[in-house]
């Protein structure tokens, strides 16, 4: 078995709903952005040999296969394949391991792992009814946004009771850890202070490709560099102040991961074909892991899948220089941390180590484009702070996780 490796990759700024990414097609948002990764790591478009892109609604222009259209028209060869997957949050995160575990078969050479979300551009599906060419029954329409909770009900998902809004699963997990408002919000306080930190220091800029945005009626053609979620101006008490969301009592757009546009992707290659393209790779993929629990908990399970992962890999909790924890709801991640000492015979990870550049409550949580964008950010990471390992987790909606361990070549 050969060695996969992450030779570098972008991500673009992470917009806003309704914000400077919403007048870009999201076929093209990838399209460019797995461009850029290629660009920025000095290979070739017509050497990818693979192409796994994530995206978790496609009822867009991207309907389809997005990874394959989307790199069609930003250049690709006809000859570049493509596929798109959806797992959720965690849907870039997997293709990254799949085309790593490809390489690692000695099955592909060089191949490209991205994603996309425009949050913005999704539509409305008016959903048939169940009797061909008529409507039979209530006709009701779908907003796509949300297409990752499932749709059009299924009974026996209903009797399971596995349809859960994910915010209310964040809620579920606080009141299992006995989580406190306050810690709560000091959390995504803490999120938006180390992203801005991050942002001010030039740290976010080394991992992202400056976008142009087309002109529109209020603004000319400008280039967007920063990400727009970031609020370096919250605090304790602007926090404490906001209401919580409907059905929940601590849950609030301040502790929330926001609604956002957004692409990223990496470039991985085995070492062989790394040695021929003349790119020092800027991390070693060692091992990954899924865990699977119930939906209406979903928010801790990389609190299993990280073990898992550490434990195929070899190495202790203690040898992680870095740990990225996603961040869709500060209520979540603060129970991971919680509960990984109960799964690694007590070690608790070191403050300093964690989201060191923030996480998704400040920088932005695009579906489909998040994953890959935790592998840069690692990767970038490690090698920013000359350390060895690093470990992320990312919790996915109908209560999955998945974990991925790198190594930085150069420590």
């Amino acid at each position: 078995m050969t060695d996969a490796f992450v030779l570098g990759g972008v991500r673009t700024p992470v917009g806003r709903y309704g914000g400077s990414l919403s007048h870009i097609r999201t076929d093209d948002l990838l399209g460019r952005t797995m461009v850029a990764a290629c660009e920025r790591v000095g290979v070739p478009l017509g050497r990818i040999e693979d192409i796994a892109a994530g995206c978790v609604n496609v009822a867009h222009e991207g309907m389809g296969d997005i990874a394959r259209w989307g790199a069609l028209a930003a250049g690709f060869p006809d000859s570049v394949p493509a596929a798109t997957v959806n797992r959720f949050c965690a849907s870039s995160l997997t293709c990254a391991i799949q085309i790593a575990h490809a390489i690692r078969a000695d099955e592909l050479g060089v191949g490209l792992a991205g994603g996309v979300e425009s949050m913005s551009r999704s539509g409305w599906a008016l959903m048939k009814g169940d009797a061909p060419f008529m409507p039979r029954g209530p006709v009701f329409w779908l907003d796509t946004m949300w297409a990752g909770a499932g749709g059009p009900p299924n009974p026996a998902l209903l009797a399971r009771d596995a349809y859960i809004d994910m915010m209310q699963t964040a809620e579920n997990v606080a009141d299992m850890y006995k989580l406190s408002r306050e810690e709560i919000d000091a959390f995504a306080l803490r999120s938006h202070q180390h992203a801005a930190g991050a942002r001010d220091s030039g740290r976010l800029a080394l991992e992202i490709y400056p976008v142009e945005v087309p002109a529109s009626r209020k603004e000319p053609v400008r280039t967007f560099e920063h990400d727009e979620s970031i609020r370096a101006d919250t605090t304790a008490e602007k926090l404490a102040a906001l209401a919580p969301q409907p059905n929940t009592t601590q849950m609030t757009a301040g502790n929330s991961s926001p609604l956002n546009d957004g692409a990223s992707a990496v470039v991985l290659a085995s070492a062989a074909a790394a040695d021929e393209l003349g790119v020092e790779p800027l991390a070693r993929v060692v091992a990954s892991a899924t865990y699977a629990l119930d939906p209406k908990i979903m928010g801790i399970a990389p609190a299993f899948a990280i073990p898992k992962a550490l434990a195929r890999a070899g190495l202790k909790p203690e040898q992680m220089d870095v740990w990225e924890i996603h961040e869709a709801y500060a209520a979540v991640a603060v129970a991971i941390v919680r509960e990984l000492p109960n799964q690694l015979d007590g070690f608790q990870v070191p403050d300093e180590r964690l989201n060191p550049n923030g996480g998704a409550v400040a920088i932005g949580h695009p579906f489909g484009s998040s994953g890959t964008r935790y592998v840069l950010t690692l990767a970038t990471e490690l090698r920013e702070r000359g350390a060895r390992y690093g470990v992320l987790g990312v919790c996915v909606g109908s209560g999955q996780g998945v974990a991925l361990v790198l190594e930085n070549p150069s420590a």
